[in-house]
């Protein structure tokens, strides 16, 4: 195993979770920033964003099961929308933080949306980078079944070796090719198991976080920015994205701000728009946010 920089290995949620904490070379202006990547990202997915928010901000990076230098998922253990809150609430424990400002990209805007509902007190603001948009969940397969059959196909696709895959996918996400001493993390079965797990998980945790949504209103006060990513083509299928982005901002009383020009992976294509929305996070909405559309 190469020797990879920094970091440490946290017991958070039950799981040995890598953390790395990166502090501002002058005095703080504002809370810590806790990001979270989406499906199969990883830690150094954030490199660019991170170096222009250490200028001032704590940045704390974290790797969820499988993914980056994180212990695996538990043996018959999958991803819960309960799991990922207490993940973070531990995290902010351990690191003596009291509130921070939680950026989710991707699919990992759910939990970071889930952390703001039960946890307001603790998040100085919310950023959804990109942010899964599901205001209508479709129907899942019940329970055990379900879960039972999903870690069993995990268990036959891992036997085939196509963790192999790992470095491709990581490219077809739009993260680009991985810094060549990383690329033994994503071909790891660690690695694609999570990322397998995650993504056949997403339509429960789709339905976790739309009866938490039922249940347990967003409190007044928590600053919400949805940043939605555009490529700059108004394609149906793009015109389409931004409404539901702008949608899901009305449902969270949230800024709406658009990333241009940008894929999915808006911290890698826009590293310097990105940063500046997660600086201004703590503005409550009505006032300007970054760059907008």
């Amino acid at each position: 195993m190469p020797d990879y920089p920094r970091g440490v290995l946290l017991d958070l949620a039950g799981t040995r979770t890598h953390v790395v904490v990166d502090e501002p070379i002058a005095p703080a202006s504002g809370p810590p920033v806790v990001l979270n990547s989406g499906l199969a990202g990883n830690w150094f997915d954030w490199d660019a964003v991170t170096e222009l928010l250490t200028a001032s901000r704590t940045v704390v990076r974290l790797d969820r099961p499988g993914y980056g230098l994180s212990d695996p998922w538990p043996d018959g253990a999958v991803p819960t929308l309960d799991s990922e809150v207490t993940r973070l609430r531990e995290l902010l424990d351990a690191l003596d933080i009291a509130s921070a400002v939680l950026v989710g990209h991707s699919m990992a805007s759910f939990y970071v949306e889930a952390f703001a509902r039960e946890f307001p007190d603790r998040t100085a603001g919310a950023v959804l980078l990109d942010g899964s948009v599901e205001t209508s969940p479709r129907w899942v397969v019940p329970g055990d079944l379900r879960d039972t059959a999903l870690l069993r196909s995990a268990d036959a696709a891992a036997a085939v070796r196509m963790n192999l895959f790992g470095p491709l996918v990581h490219r077809m996400l739009g993260a680009g090719a991985p810094p060549p001493e990383y690329a033994e993390i994503l071909s790891s079965e660690a690695y694609f198991r999570a990322a397998f797990l995650e993504n056949g998980r997403y339509p429960v945790l789709a339905h976790e976080l739309a009866d938490l949504r039922a249940r347990t209103p967003l409190p007044a006060g928590v600053p919400f920015t949805v940043a939605a990513a555009f490529a700059g083509r108004r394609t149906p299928w793009a015109s389409h994205w931004l409404e539901q982005q702008r949608e899901l901002a009305d449902v969270l009383r949230a800024r709406y701000a658009v990333i241009a020009p940008s894929g999915h992976q808006a911290m890698v294509d826009q590293p310097a728009q990105t940063a500046a929305l997660i600086l201004d996070a703590t503005i409550p909405r009505g006032e300007p946010a970054g760059p907008t559309g």
